[in-house]
Order: structure tokens, then sequence, then C-alpha cells
């Protein structure tokens, strides 16, 4: 490691942080996008997370970063806990150890500070590396669900011409007619109401939300978080016991003339597969295998609570 310089994210290097996703995943992001994602309502004020760098070059490599949240356990605890999230290195600096030296990291800072789980939504590429360099656990796979939906391409379309203000402004009007209540309460985690463990959604979690264009929604007798970003993303939903059929037909029919109206091409779902919503959806549409779930206990009261642990699209840091 001694070619490498390794520094704490902070606001003063936000920006090798945007050049290094743009560089590494193709996303045009900005610090002020950074800025908000970074600041959970648990994260006392700080970025958690490391950025590595050539110490020759002084050119940015690296990246590893985390989020302080809170879970809910099924006996109603709620424990700190930290989800693992930018996880980026330049191609030609990878198999060097560089990220397991940054989240190591993380991992004893954050246990020091009371962290009671980690957990990260990994793609492939990075599964081997948790669970055999960092001792996570791979508890399951979470599974993707996909409507098309045939309209003008307005959402694609802005963003191409990098006015996504006017796809805002239209797609707020397009929802307006949905949005549910001012006096309703925060949306309450659908896998904690089904027994499991899960990220606590209360509304410090979602004012911390609102950084992306999502909100909570009402329709069909149902209660749905829903984000217009690449699609009509549905972040979770609090399908009534029981729902019949019809309801839910209604519901998914609703879901897409709203993103046939704001233009929007697809309705898209991730869930566990043995959730109600993922079990009714797999009677409807194909699943096809998603993201990998990768848990890791910070001490041994902990352990039984990993196979637990579920998680829906609105835990996605993204979303």
């Amino acid at each position: 490691m001694d070619a490498y310089i390794f520094k704490r994210i902070e606001p003063g290097n936000l920006a090798d942080l945007v050049f290094l996703v743009k560089k590494v995943a193709q996303k045009r992001l900005t610090t002020a996008y950074y800025q908000k994602k970074y600041t959970t309502p648990w994260a006392n004020g700080q970025y958690h997370g490391w950025l590595a760098y050539d110490k020759r070059s002084g050119q940015v490599v690296s990246v590893a970063a985390s989020l302080p949240l809170r879970a809910e356990l099924p006996d109603g605890r709620q424990v700190p806990v930290t989800q693992m999230i930018e996880t980026f290195t330049l191609p030609e600096h990878r198999g060097r150890g560089l990220m397991t030296v940054m989240v190591k990291k993380i991992l004893e800072e954050h246990q020091n500070n009371g962290t009671r789980l980690f957990f990260g939504l990994l793609n492939q590429n990075n599964v081997h590396g948790f669970v055999k360099k960092l001792g996570f656990t791979h508890t399951g796979t979470m599974v993707f669900f996909k409507i098309n939906v045939r309209t003008f391409p307005l959402e694609a379309l802005c963003r191409r011409c990098r006015v996504p203000g006017l796809f805002r402004w239209w797609a707020g009007r397009v929802v307006r007619p949905f949005v549910a209540p001012a006096d309703a309460p925060p949306l309450q985690n659908s896998v904690v109401q089904e027994g499991n463990a899960g990220i606590l959604h209360d509304a410090a979690f979602f004012q911390y939300k609102s950084f992306t264009f999502n909100g909570l929604y009402r329709f069909s007798g149902i209660d749905s978080w829903l984000k217009l970003e690449s699609g009509l993303l549905v972040g979770d939903v609090n399908l009534p016991l029981p729902c019949p059929d019809a309801q839910l037909d209604e519901w998914l029919l609703t879901l897409q003339k709203i993103a046939r109206r704001a233009g929007v091409r697809q309705v898209v779902f991730q869930t566990h597969p043995q959730s109600r919503l993922g079990q009714m959806l797999s009677a409807r549409l194909n699943p096809h295998p998603s993201w990998s779930v990768c848990c890791l206990a910070a001490d041994d009261e902990m352990q039984p609570f990993l196979e637990k642990m579920r998680f829906g699209y609105g835990d996605f840091e993204t979303f």
C-alpha cells in the first residue's frame, strides 16, 4: 500500500468522488448531490468513507463509503446499522487490495462508534470480496420486476438534453392527484410489518430521502413510496391484509397510467422474493435475480438477525 495515500471523504474532496464515479460508473452527479446523500440523520455531521490516491500522480483511484442508519428488529428494538455504498476503483488499480483496506477502516470505526450490523446491496463483482475478504454473509438475492410502458420518452429526452427540471415539473403535475394527505403517517417498512428486520422508515428517514424526486402516494386503497427517475420506481408499498387480486391489479394499472402520462417507459420493482409484494408480483410478472444482500454482525447478539434482514428498493442508497 506504499504507493497510495488514503484520505477521509470530506466536503473539500467531494469533487474527486464525482470525478471517480463519472469515470468508473458513467454517472454525471454533483457535489451538492453527495452533500445531501451523505448527510443522514445519524451521520453526526460527518461523511463516512475513504478515498485512495495514487501517491505518484496524485490522482484519485478508488472510493469506499458508507451511510449510518437505524434498523428495526422483529422484537421492536432499534439498533445502529451501517450501509456500505460507493465502492469504485479505476480498472488499472483493481486487484491491489484498496477496497479491502478502506472497508476495514469503515468497519473498525463504525463498530467502535456503536454500529451493530453492516450490510451492502451489491453487484456480483463485489460479493466475493465482501464475503471472502471481509467476513460478510451472503444472505440472499433480491428480485427485479419490470413492466414496460409505451409512451413518449419525456424523462429520457429531458435527461439527454440536461433539462431535468422540465421533467420534474411535468411529472409533479401528473402525480399531484395521488399525493398522500399531508397528515398521513410515515410509511412503515413493509419488511418489518411482515415480521423481519429492516431499515427504520420514520419521519427522519423520509426527510433525509427527499434529496431525490420521490414521495408518498395513495391510490387504489394502497399507500406507495414512488420515485420518478429512469422509470417509475416502487420503493415500498403497504399492501392491505388481505389484498384481493382485483385491488392489486387496479394498483398496477394505475402505476402504468402514471408512468405513461409522466413520460417514463417502465415501472420497476426490487424486492425480496419471499415478501408479500414479491410473491404477488411473481404470479403476474417474470422475476429476475438482482442485487446480492450481504450482511455482517458486529457482535454475537446480532448474529441471529443476519438472515432476518430484508430490504426493498427504497433502501438502495440512490433511491
